[in-house]
């Protein structure tokens, strides 16, 4: 039976708050049979679940696209609920019925709708010291007769809110972090259910947050100003059709409570024993309570939220350790991003601390030592709870977050055990879409630890760790997007991070390495009162005057991420939205690479690239040459060293690497002109492209196939971005392939390429030596971590040594990005640029190594994509499921003869390059090749 489900709008399940007037709709469909494709759909729409009086009727649309469908009704207008449901036709003349109704809403749409005003609660503050959190409260009365209730709520800081005592919402961390100056994200709420007729109240919490708390490896503070502000507004639709607003005024209270600091990186102070016990609820006595302050800001850079919120999500509990040193610890077991929830009972004013480490040294003792560059916080990671002394007591932290597997526990009262703790995960509730097995129990570990690094990295932005940094790094996010997408539906996290990063762009095209940027600051205000007092030049040049770019921005690799993440998205997702919205930022970047790169350096003034000219052109203008660059960034022979070893090493020049990047992205921008039918940019990138090809071949490739002495990146690099003409590229494998032998199947990337060196060394005729990387398991490699106890990714590939020194965060995703291989080499699904987002898909599987059996799965937006392969002493048993409304190619590897054995089946398959070629529609498909004749490939 042909069934439609999974309607989403925007990639949400039901959202509120949208401030886009044109929302995209998406749904899967169901079919059991094969080769079922939509041929027709007709979508709905109406202002009540009913369906009675429709708004919007598309007819009967004849086309197979089930995604990114464009709302078609009436205009919308603010906080409207739209209801809609699909029927769709087969190519086997099947109809559905309608499909389970969904509904989105509207936000507020125009600045007009605003009746609210910011107000500030705190009147002084101390610029340097930690903040008390601050509550505000206002009574309000609600008449009979109550049909809607909707709040809408923003803050600079992180809310949290009440209506009648009770937590309005499961989301965390709102109103979430963008570049706030210019995109404040706006979140409305059903509340309905919260209020009741008569006397009613509302309560709000304001901490810190990404503000003005500590944020990035500087744990610089005040990063967006100095005082925490509330805008929002309550909205009450009666049965009469009146509407009654109660906006965030001069009415509204605030005093202090129990929280005393909430700051991201240092953590916690509560003192339970201020009660201020029905701050929140009606009749609460808030005499003594102050009024607040109303400012003069206005709405022109608030916006809807656009990502899925955070919330709690794995929840574990601890075993209970005594170290050798006498301290207490809680092991958890997995190293996470999120908090712990924690039950005490004793004396009044009893300090319990708890503090937050990933790792135990080399002697089994508690330590932060792998974290030690965390800036000068003594408090780094810590909750102290001072306890009321009335009986049982809980606490888990509300606007703090910690990266962790243990727990020292210092003056708990009583026994310490483990029902009394409890670790919670906090991330991005992103869709899990991916998963991998394999018979190799390592390699599965290896994607249960990439995937819990993705997990405590994705949380608002794509951090680098949840720990001393906590920053949207570009290059980290950049080299991981395909695999995040594996993992997890993140098209709208990554829609709305990208924009931030346009938003935070400088101005000639130079694009940050955080976003937003915690290498500086955003308040001009904090930057002159910095600038003040700082007497280091070189802190000075890393710290600009907010909104131009530092010392350590726009690099290679890094900058990149404007091109390489949009364009990965519409790969993965099939939707040019992204494209079209990064369009202008992908091209700003690939023209300040081309004006840097035509700014000539003294330090190879003398080589011959500055000599020689082409078409009147010198050829050292497509190298580029210039700027400082991270270049490959933690190579396995290199130690985890700070910034000013890296200056001094190599000035900042990667010529290698920056003038890939530039050839990539210009070859990027060219597709993604070509998508969205600018033929102009597109023919002027093309040409530009071409010119970065002929030199990098010319200059950087040598005749052996070498590009640096020793080091297999750039190698990697030039095979994975296409650099090398044809007639170079074979011994450019095969130079690799040696380097990777050299080394005792051991890598010696770092964070840049390392993603890509399995899959070129396998597409170029060296999967024996891929396989054989993948399942080393000394240092440097991949499983080295894994069998040495990692639950997450390290950032180093030393993150803890063979003597047991530590070095580095343990929660880093980049070196994770070889998952993607994992799903696209062994289990072979593979998305196609001519059908985006796994319409059209390849099923190309790969046997090798010790590998017996390998199985993935990947929730794709038309559903369910399976790959599997089973090794047995006489043959290799594939197995696939093709979701409907798609269609895929499976090339197996085999010999001629098994054609025949196929062709029974599938009439119209083939034998090219030594693979067994068919294309297949919607259905689950087995295959039996014998096992001589499978090449690994």
């Amino acid at each position: 039976m042909l069934k439609v489900v999974s309607l989403r709008t925007e990639y949400l399940e039901n959202p509120l708050g949208l401030d886009t007037k044109k929302p995209r709709l998406g749904w899967k469909l169901r079919c059991d049979g094969r080769n079922v494709i939509q041929i027709a759909y007709q979508v709905q729409a109406s202002a009540t679940e009913s369906f009675t009086s429709l708004i919007w009727d598309s007819g009967k649309v004849e086309t197979d696209q089930s995604q990114v469908i464009v709302y078609g009704g009436s205009e919308l207008k603010s906080i409207e609920r739209i209801y809609w449901r699909v029927k769709v036709w087969s190519n086997h003349a099947e109809e559905s019925p309608f499909s389970e109704t969904a509904f989105f809403e509207t936000g507020l749409l125009h600045t007009s709708d605003w009746k609210a005003q910011w107000i500030e609660p705190e009147k002084e503050v101390d610029i340097d010291a930690y903040k008390s959190a601050s509550y505000i409260r206002k009574e309000f009365t609600v008449k009979k007769g109550l049909v809607s209730a909707r709040v809408c709520l923003t803050s600079k800081g992180l809310y949290s809110f009440y209506l009648n005592g009770v937590e309005g919402t499961d989301h965390l961390f709102t109103p979430g972090f963008t570049s706030y100056y210019k995109r404040l994200q706006v979140q409305v709420y059903d509340v309905k259910h919260l209020l009741h007729e008569g006397s009613n109240a509302l309560g709000v919490i304001l901490g810190d947050g990404w503000w003005r708390g500590t944020t990035g490896g500087a744990s610089l503070k005040n990063n967006f100003g100095y005082k925490v502000a509330l805008l929002g507004q309550l909205m009450l639709d009666y049965e009469d059709g009146s509407r009654e607003i109660i906006g965030s005024d001069g009415s509204f209270k605030t005093s202090h409570g129990p929280l005393l600091k909430s700051d991201m990186k240092a953590g916690d102070l509560y003192d339970a024993r201020i009660n201020i016990e029905g701050w929140n609820q009606p009749s609460y006595d808030d005499s003594s309570w102050e009024e607040v302050t109303v400012t003069e800001d206005g709405y022109d850079n608030l916006i809807g939220s656009r990502s899925v919120p955070v919330k709690q999500k794995e929840r574990f509990t601890p075993k209970v350790m005594r170290t050798p040193n006498g301290e207490t610890i809680l092991d958890f077991g997995q190293n996470i991003a999120g908090w712990v929830e924690m039950q005490a009972q004793g004396d009044a004013g009893t300090e319990i601390v708890l503090v937050h480490g990933e790792a135990l040294d080399k002697h089994g003792n508690f330590t932060l030592q792998n974290l030690s560059d965390h800036g000068t916080l003594e408090d780094f990671q810590e909750v102290r709870y001072i306890t009321s002394g009335h009986g049982l007591e809980s606490y888990r932290p509300r606007f703090s977050i910690f990266g962790f597997r243990y727990v020292l526990v210092k003056n708990y009262p009583g026994e310490i055990t483990p029902e009394s703790f409890t670790a919670v995960a906090v991330y991005s509730d992103l869709d899990e879409t991916g998963d991998f097995t394999c018979s190799n129990p390592l390699i599965t570990k290896l994607v249960s630890n990439s995937k819990w690094s993705q997990k405590g990295n994705f949380m608002e932005v794509p951090t680098d760790c949840p720990t001393r940094e906590r920053a949207g790094w570009t290059g980290d996010a950049q080299v991981f997007s395909r695999t995040a997408s594996d993992f997890m539906n993140v098209y709208p996290f990554f829609e709305k991070w990208m924009a931030d990063v346009a938003a935070e762009q400088f101005a000639d095209g130079s694009v940050g390495s955080t976003v937003p940027t915690v290498i500086g600051h955003h308040s001009v205000e904090e930057w002159e009162r910095f600038m003040e007092q700082n007497k280091n030049p070189m802190v000075a040049m890393r710290r600009p005057k907010p909104g131009t770019a530092s010392i350590l921005d726009g690099s290679a690799g890094w900058g990149d991420a404007a091109v390489i993440i949009p364009w990965t998205m519409y790969l993965c997702y099939g939707d040019k939205a992204i494209v079209e919205k990064q369009f202008d930022s992908a091209k700003a970047w690939v023209d300040y690479m081309a004006t840097s790169a035509k700014n000539a350096n003294e330090l190879y003034q003398n080589t011959p690239a500055y000599q020689n000219y082409t078409d009147g052109e010198r050829d050292a203008d497509y190298i580029w040459d210039t700027k400082f660059h991270w270049g490959e960034w933690l190579e396995t022979d290199t130690e985890f060293s700070d910034l000013m070893a890296v200056l001094s090493k190599t000035k900042g020049n990667h010529p290698d690497v920056s003038t890939a990047y530039y050839a990539y992205s210009t070859r990027l921008l060219t597709e993604m002109a070509s998508v969205l039918g600018k033929a102009e940019e597109e023919a002027k990138y093309q040409a530009l492209y071409e010119k970065i090809r002929r030199v990098y071949n010319q200059y950087f490739i040598k005749d052996d196939g070498s590009i640096l002495v020793g080091r297999q990146a750039p190698n990697v690099r030039t095979l994975a971005f296409d650099l090398a003409y044809e007639d170079k590229k074979q011994i450019v494998a095969d130079r690799l392939a040696q380097l990777v032998v050299e080394q005792d199947y051991h890598l010696n990337t770092g964070f840049l390429s390392t993603p890509f060196i399995l899959q070129v060394l396998a597409d170029y005729g060296h999967a024996d030596i891929a396989f054989r990387l993948l399942e080393q398991d000394t240092c440097p490699s991949w499983l080295y971590a894994v069998s040495n106890g990692a639950t997450t990714i390290w950032e180093s590939w030393k993150g803890i040594k063979p003597d047991g020194e530590l070095s580095g965060s343990l929660n880093h995703y980049s070196y994770g990005a070889v998952c993607d291989f994992l799903f696209s080499g062994i289990a072979g699904i593979r998305p196609v640029w001519e059908k985006p987002g796994y319409k059209h898909f390849i099923l190309k599987p790969m046997v090798g190594g010790t590998l017996t059996q390998a199985s993935a799965t990947y929730e794709s937006l038309y559903g369910t994509i399976a790959s599997s392969w089973e090794k047995t002493i006489e043959a290799v048993n594939y197995r696939f499921e093709v979701p409907v409304n798609t269609t895929a190619k499976i090339m197996l590897s085999g010999h001629q003869e098994d054609l025949e054995q196929v062709s029974i089946e599938f009439p119209d398959a083939r034998y090219e390059d030594g693979r067994i070629v068919c294309t297949v529609g919607s259905g689950e498909y087995q295959f039996t090749i014998l096992t001589g004749r499978v090449a690994e490939q």
